[in-house]
């Protein structure tokens, strides 16, 4: 008796595998997996998401708070540094009486000294013990008249500060205060500072408060984006709080770092190299709220996801309905009657299908005759790991075979147009010339042009076979006759399993070669990395003689830095690096001076072109030869004002220059020249005095008969510790690093 049950089974098999296999249903299964893909790659992202931004918020505010108190010791320890300087050179700070003389020159110092923006001081108080004094940057008076007048607080009074002439220590920071001026019962300019106690060891009758203007150094430093910060001395006192509308009990903070969770917040804590702890409060709504979940998220991509499922049928159905009728008009092509479509693109494929037949034999008749070019391109596709459409490699004969590349980077020279003969042409030359050296000895080379001016022969042969190096000698010795007109860079490379990494190894070895229009051939790369042409202390030397238009001063560096490059025989990458570092900072600086850069353009192009030392030493001496013309042609419509100022430091630096001297010979008031001389120079006038005298002692120092000592009294600089101070602030170097740096 027949099994029905079975016969039943394979018709259903045989239709739910035609259903399956359709062109519809493997579309819409295609879109409807890619859908399911990205849904459920976007929760996997968004859960990762949830769980790793608050490590990641964590992180950030540790590292923010990590870096702010570095910021802060820093801080401190300048202003220690700094103030400590300054009492040095006091001179008589314990003495019995006031000297008001002298007190108007310490008052010029301040000033300077509170110039500083770095050190965010309001002013800096000295304390006379013997005489009752106390000296700031514009006014001197006695104890009480300075605490209850002029800094006026009600958390320290003239007996605190008096108290403090006999405590021990040389650097105390106090807790933040509100000051201000007292004018009858008012109370005018109120700030809040944080008062910081430093005493001499060697001056008992006398010590210095540095008033540090609380928020904006905490504006200066901060690294986070909340603003509950706390300082805390080493006994757990707040020295300052961003938040002084509340009293605030911190947690216990135990270890020297590291965040706790405490009434609805963390607090990250760090301390610092002086023992201050540093805390910033976050509130845990801040973090909570960035791993919520978004509603409207949610419904976003719901939304999404139906639209996709809607657009994936329809784009099916689209799809599938003109490839059906297309394979019934197939069928019907060997039908005697023609199948005639409604829609024209059918049946200008199906007038087109015979065409392509006759075509495809036609192609398969001439495919022989473009062996060799099949083989060209297998190779060129190969080398520069270019695929097929269909990702398969075109075939490559003998691929087992070891081989080695021979490449080939023509240079060509102006001298190539006298002879009316363009590059394209004699490159084309060059390739049947090496193609009939190498196929000499090696009759199944390849040789290609791989660019316009790279030429590659493919060798089947070892690597390390001598014939390969006498044929690259014969090359070079051939076309050394050619060197008035082209010079080549030659390399030999192989063994590698790849053969796109084999040629990227002959490229480099092309990108080894030394500076010089002659042929070379490299076979190795190079060993270890070249030093550079500059040092830090000459880059910095060229930039300045360019901005003040020193012309003989620059080229002579630039001539100097081109002669230790002639005596190393650098790569030619190095050279260009040095030629492209002349003109970017030549750029700099006329952009700097505000000046239009387009006059030194062509001297830039040329300066790119220069393939040997003597074209590249004249390029760069056009090149500076032109900046330095603009810049000094800028000088000439300059501010007669500011053309006096220049003179006149030019000719008295290594004197006693001040605001008052020059604004007396201008018959202007001191405050208005220094806004003028920052409006129409963009520096201020203590920081011009300085980098001129600096500039002189940069001159100074390159004479090796002179003390540095000497030559910062030279430039005006009385006292050795200013002068080290401002030549680290504007050279990066201290004057015997330098000096040893310039001098070799």
């Amino acid at each position: 008796m027949p099994n029905t049950n079975a016969s039943t089974a394979a018709p259903f098999k045989l239709r739910l595998k035609d259903f399956t296999s359709s062109l519809f249903i493997r579309l819409l299964l295609s879109f409807f997996i890619i859908i399911a893909l990205l849904v459920t790659f976007i929760f996997y992202s968004v859960f990762n998401y949830r769980s790793g931004i608050k490590d990641e918020i964590i992180k950030y505010n540790t590292l923010g708070l990590q870096k702010t108190t570095e910021d802060y010791d820093k801080l401190f320890a300048l202003i220690q540094s700094s103030v400590l300087t300054f009492s040095l050179e006091l001179q008589d700070a314990g003495a019995a009486s006031v000297d008001y003389v002298r007190a108007v020159s310490t008052m010029q110092k301040l000033q300077v000294l509170l110039s500083n923006r770095l050190l965010y001081l309001d002013n800096l108080i000295l304390m006379h013990k013997k005489t009752g004094f106390a000296l700031e940057q514009s006014r001197g008076a006695d104890i009480g008249t300075m605490f209850e007048r002029y800094y006026n607080s009600t958390a320290y009074g003239s007996s605190f500060w008096i108290e403090q002439f006999d405590r021990p220590g040389t650097f105390e920071v106090l807790p933040a205060a509100a000051f201000a001026e007292v004018s009858g019962s008012a109370r005018a300019d109120e700030r809040r500072l944080i008062p910081i106690v430093v005493r001499n060891d060697r001056m008992s009758d006398f010590y210095m408060i540095a008033m540090v203007r609380a928020d904006a150094a905490y504006a200066g430093l901060r690294q986070m984006t909340d603003d509950r910060f706390f300082i805390l001395n080493d006994q757990g006192r707040t020295l300052y709080a961003t938040v002084t509308d509340e009293l605030k009990t911190l947690p216990d903070m135990r270890g020297d770092s590291g965040h706790l969770i405490d009434k609805g917040a963390y607090y990250f804590y760090e301390k610092g190299a002086n023992g201050l702890t540093y805390v910033l409060e976050v509130p845990d709504t801040t973090i909570s709220g960035q791993i919520r979940w978004n509603y409207t998220f949610l419904a976003l991509l719901a939304l999404t996801v139906a639209i996709s499922l809607i657009a994936s049928l329809l784009f099916s159905l689209r799809i599938n309905l003109p490839v059906k009728r297309m394979i019934e008009s197939i069928h019907k092509w060997n039908a005697p009657i023609r199948w005639q479509s409604g829609i024209k693109e059918f049946n200008i494929i199906q007038d087109k299908i015979g065409e392509v037949l006759k075509t495809s034999r036609d192609i398969h008749a001439d495919m022989s005759q473009k062996e060799s070019l099949l083989r060209y391109y297998a190779y060129s596709n190969a080398l520069k790991k270019i695929r097929h459409q269909h990702g398969a490699h075109l075939p490559i004969a003998a691929p087992d075979r070891p081989y080695s590349l021979l490449l080939f980077q023509l240079y060509f020279k102006p001298n190539l147009r006298q002879i009316e003969v363009d590059e394209e042409r004699a490159a084309s030359f060059i390739r049947e010339y090496v193609n009939r050296i190498v196929t000499e000895l090696y009759p199944d080379s390849v040789t290609l042009q791989m660019e316009k001016d790279q030429i590659l022969s493919i060798v089947f042969a070892n690597h390390d076979d001598p014939e390969i190096a006498r044929t690259l000698a014969r090359i070079e010795h051939v076309l050394q006759a050619e060197q008035e007109y082209v010079y080549l860079t030659i390399a030999a490379t192989g063994g590698a399993q790849d053969w796109n990494e084999a040629y990227r190894s002959g490229l480099d070895l092309l990108r080894a070669r030394r500076f010089g229009e002659q042929t070379q051939i490299v076979l190795e790369p190079p060993s270890g990395e070249e030093p550079g042409a500059w040092s830090p202390g000459q880059e910095e030397e060229l930039e300045t003689h360019l901005y003040h238009g020193n012309e003989a001063l620059a080229q002579e560096l630039a001539r100097r830095a081109i002669g230790k490059l002639k005596k190393r025989a650098p790569s030619a990458a190095l050279v260009r690096q040095f030629a492209d570092s002349i003109a970017s900072r030549t750029l700099k600086i006329l952009r700097q001076r505000q000046i239009d850069p387009a006059p030194v353009r062509k001297a830039i192009e040329t300066l790119s072109d220069s393939r040997n030392f003597d074209r590249l030493e004249a390029s760069i001496c056009d090149l500076i030869r032109e900046a330095c013309l603009l810049v000094g042609s800028e000088k000439d419509k300059q501010d007669p004002t500011i053309a006096f100022v220049y003179d006149y430091i030019a000719k008295n630096f290594d004197k006693d220059i001040t605001l008052d001297v020059l604004a007396d010979k201008l018959n202007i008031s001191r405050s208005y020249l220094s806004r003028y001389f920052k409006e129409k120079t963009g520096e201020y006038f203590v920081d011009y005095v300085n980098l001129v005298r600096i500039e002189e002692a940069k001159k100074l120092l390159l004479r090796p008969d002179i003390r540095i000592q000497d030559a910062a009294q030279i430039a005006g600089y009385q006292n050795i510790n200013s002068f080290n101070r401002m030549f680290k602030k504007f050279t990066g170097f201290t004057p015997s690093e330098y000096r040893k740096q310039t001098i070799q």
